[in-house]
């Protein structure tokens, strides 16, 4: 399979691996539903900016450059005064062997 370059208008559209998304947009609005994360993840944002509040009520504002990880067990509620786009990896089992 060959690679795939789409530009920045169809960033939505970039592939995913069994439907476990790799880019993360946040649009303005509501907090999110808060998921509790059952593995580690990390990411970078891309554009704009994401609110984040963790369980402890710890709050950060990630903007484009700003790296975040969330440890297993974490539970994180996602949000944004404008919009967010960030690019992110857990460490998800996809098959056993």
């Amino acid at each position: 399979m060959g690679f795939q370059v789409r530009s920045k208008d169809e960033i939505d559209k970039i592939l995913r691996v069994e439907n476990i998304p790799n880019i993360f947009f946040e649009r303005k609005g509501p907090e999110s539903t808060p998921p509790k994360y059952s593995y580690d993840e990390v990411g970078v944002v891309i554009e704009g900016e994401i609110n984040l509040r963790d369980e402890t009520g710890q709050t950060a504002i990630v903007r484009p450059g700003d790296t975040f990880f969330f440890p297993r067990g974490s539970t994180i509620t996602f949000s944004s005064d404008s919009y967010g786009v960030a690019w992110k990896c857990g460490g998800r089992v996809l098959a056993k062997i």
